[in-house]
């Protein structure tokens, strides 16, 4: 395997895509987990930036106040459910014994699928694997004991990787499936380390966890043999240029396979390792529409109380000093010279009103472009809008639920390579994803008695029945 490799503070190689892609993917994960890493660090201060000299105080506070939506994540979700509408037609007899532990993390496999949807609905691809038996035995009998005995590690099991865990691949020609693929996995219970003084380097990558947190795996084809699985763990090392080295923990060899049990699931079918993030306008929607409302905010604050003003008041006043703050209450009293006044007086805000109608138009711009990844112009307002916008969402959903269909097909292949399984026959796709139309449903049209009955009450004018008798009947309406 021989992939570019960048500089970074691991010593791991990178796909030169995946390295040009981390800033965007890191963008729509924070979105994703409203604006923290997936390990709960803030990172609202990110993208809420401090102003010209605001008091840190302040900052704090406004920080504080700025609570963020779960829009894009919910956005997202409603996509993911309407392809979860799906049923598949039959399963290999290991993968159906299995079938609600299918990664052997006890995840059922219509909710691994669903995962996945949104995995590719965030970051624009992910990859689906299947990893071979992590037990191997001297005969088939053996084998097939343990799978009475409910030996889980008997079996293969499904992985599910985010784009940004896979770090580096190698496709030995143009248009080839990949003969190499370099991933990581978080690690269950991450050991105990040095301070992690890299991360801030490459928050893309790390996620927020020390490099010692994940676990590297490499599988690689050999030639004429089959496929080799090496794990690997990063080690501190105070000699290394980045700080950690890399050990080998195991080594697995599984003869008789062709090709690499992976599939590049993608939003569009793009080629392995490509594919474009469907929904980064949104994201970026989303992070304008939190700043704008944390300013607002902000404004509201600073605007929304009276401000007490005392006028022709010069020197003491009773027990205070000019200019110090006024207090008051239910029972306390103010006592002035002759001639000054009191009042409260509130401050003309107006742009506060420039900043409500701001927002209440990025709202709508959001709300249609969770409807309509593409973009429209202007939101929806008639029914016939509403059902183009529909079809076309729609239209969206049916090109995404091939990808699916034809992921899950060749995960089975896959799986029956690993098991020595027949593939399951029928006909027509594995799965079938039931993508319902959209459009809302037609309203029931008025009656002709219903019709006499508003015009007798005065709620229609009678020129107004005569046009709707006209077009009913398909007429033009009468001049008057």
């Amino acid at each position: 395997m021989t992939p570019t490799s960048v500089n970074g503070p691991l010593p791991w190689p990178l796909h030169p895509n995946l390295a040009a892609l981390l800033p965007r993917l890191e963008l729509v994960r924070d979105c994703w987990h409203l604006l923290c890493t997936p390990t709960g660090i803030d990172r609202r201060e990110h993208y809420l930036s401090r102003g010209e000299r605001e008091p840190e105080s302040a900052y704090r506070r406004r920080l504080d106040s700025a609570l963020p939506s779960g829009f894009f994540r919910d956005a997202l979700r409603t996509f993911a459910g309407m392809l979860a509408s799906s049923h598949w037609r039959e399963l290999p007899a290991t993968l159906q014994a299995v079938i609600s532990d299918v990664d052997g993390c006890g995840t059922d496999l219509g909710v691994f699928l669903e995962a996945a949807d949104l995995a590719v609905l965030r970051d624009g691809a992910a990859l689906v694997g299947v990893i071979p038996p992590g037990h191997s035995w001297p005969s088939e009998g053996d084998r097939q004991q343990a799978l009475r005995n409910g030996d889980r590690n008997s079996l293969p099991r499904l992985l599910l990787l985010e784009r940004s865990d896979v770090l580096n691949w190698h496709l030995p020609a143009n248009h080839a499936l990949p003969d190499a693929i370099s991933w990581r996995e978080r690690l269950p219970n991450p050991p105990a380390g040095p301070a992690e003084a890299s991360l801030d380097a490459s928050a893309g990558l790390n996620q927020g966890m020390a490099p010692h947190h994940w676990q590297y795996r490499t599988v690689a084809l050999e030639l004429g043999v089959g496929m080799q699985l090496t794990t690997e763990e990063l080690v501190p090392d105070r000699q290394a240029p980045s700080g950690w080295k890399r050990q080998v923990i195991e080594q697995r060899q599984y003869l008789g396979l062709s090709a690499l049990p992976a599939i590049w699931y993608a939003s569009h079918g793009s080629a392995f390792g490509n594919g474009e993030l469907p929904h980064l306008g949104l994201a970026h929607q989303y992070l304008n529409h939190f700043c704008r409302q944390s300013d607002y905010q902000e404004l509201l604050y600073r605007t929304a109380l009276p401000v007490g003003v005392r006028t022709g008041v010069a020197g003491p006043m009773g027990t205070s000093a000019a200019g110090e703050p006024v207090v008051l209450g239910p029972n306390t009293v103010i006592d002035l010279p002759e001639g000054a006044s009191f009042q409260f007086v509130e401050i003309q805000a107006r742009s506060l009103a420039e900043h409500r109608a701001w927002l209440e138009s990025l709202d709508q711009g959001m709300r249609r472009d969770a409807l309509i990844p593409s973009g429209a112009q202007g939101a929806p307002r008639t029914a016939m809008e509403i059902s183009l916008a529909a079809s076309q969402a729609y239209a969206l959903l049916q090109s995404q639920a091939i990808q699916k269909a034809s992921m899950f097909s060749s995960l089975l292949q896959h799986w029956c390579a690993i098991t020595g399984e027949a593939m399951p026959s029928h006909d027509g796709p594995s799965l079938v994803v039931e993508v319902s139309p959209l459009a809302p449903p037609a309203k029931a049209a008025p009656t002709l008695s219903e019709m006499l009955t508003l015009q007798e009450r005065g709620i229609i004018s009678e020129q107004a029945l005569r046009q709707w008798l006209a077009e009913t009947a398909g007429l033009a309406p009468a001049a008057t």
